[in-house]
């Protein structure tokens, strides 16, 4: 869905447009997914954030301003949620011992997929945002840009170094 698209899909949630609002969902929801995912890197996690994320913009429609960047506002929102999650996170033990000795985990298993493990492996935060937003999102660089608050030649420098990477290290591997 295009910007324009977008902005007249969210003056219709304003108006209480149930339908509207299931439209921008499925218009946003990959792009999401991968960025909270690129912050968080536990799949469960990354889907239970992004559902906060989503009640949070119906209860905060009112306070985004029109003709603004949508999307750059709801992944805001996303990136707060994500951050405040790894806080408390931070702080929180786990004191169920019956679950860590089961060894339970929610994340995306890297087994049988080498690219991904790859790219946990040798990227970084921001370069691994930038691929996931790009490649499985479909976001083209120039928006990633918008999104992320950075020149556009940076977002597309980082994205061909991430590649590069990835390539190098899988390739190395193969030996």
């Amino acid at each position: 869905m295009n910007r324009a698209k977008l902005n007249k899909c969210v003056l219709r949630i304003k108006e209480g447009d149930e339908q509207a609002f299931a439209e921008m969902y499925e218009a946003t929801r990959r792009g999401v997914f991968s960025y909270v995912y690129s912050i968080l890197r536990n799949f469960a996690v990354a889907e239970e954030i992004m559902q906060d994320t989503y009640i949070n913009v119906k209860l905060k429609i009112s306070t985004y301003k029109e003709d603004t960047n949508f999307t750059a506002w709801l992944l805001q929102i996303a990136k707060n949620l994500s951050y405040n999650y790894l806080r408390k996170s931070k702080r929180e033990t786990v004191s169920d011992e019956a679950v860590v000795k089961a060894g339970k985990s929610y994340s995306i298993p890297d087994e049988g997929k080498p690219v991904i493990s790859a790219m946990r492996k040798v990227l970084g935060q921001e370069e691994l945002q930038i691929v996931l937003l790009h490649v499985v999102s479909g976001y083209k660089h120039r928006e990633i840009a918008e999104f992320l608050g950075k020149p556009l030649g940076t977002v597309t420098w980082t994205y061909k170094n991430a590649v590069r990477k990835t390539r190098e290290y899988l390739e190395k591997e193969e030996k």
